[in-house]
């Protein structure tokens, strides 16, 4: 089984909606968590000595924090394919960290 590679950084936002001249400041904010939060999920994975732990911290905080935020993006940016992009780049990063704990605990 191979492991899907990662994109360097969460995808940058979309053009802004027609009419628009740039994105909100909360559109921008909630995009600045799920990248802060991804970029150090992915700094994480890179890390050679993985504690299962914080691994598994990492996945569910991206779990129950960071998925609503992009739930709550949605109708903000109205681009299902952002959208759905965004949301298998998290449940890529996700299912990684999990991978790596697994192999951390020796399982």
């Amino acid at each position: 089984m191979s492991v899907p590679i990662l994109p360097l950084s969460f995808p940058t936002l979309p053009d802004p909606l027609p009419g628009e001249l740039h994105w909100s400041a909360n559109v921008i904010s909630a995009h600045n968590i799920i990248s802060e939060a991804y970029h150090h999920a992915t700094r994480l994975l890179r890390q050679e000595d993985g504690d299962a732990l914080r691994l598994r911290i990492h996945s569910k905080r991206i779990f129950r924090r960071i998925i609503p935020i992009l739930e709550a993006l949605e109708p903000k940016v109205d681009n299902p394919g952002w959208i759905s992009k965004s949301a298998h780049v998290l449940a890529g990063v996700m299912a990684q960290l999990e991978t790596c704990a697994f192999a951390a605990d020796g399982t």
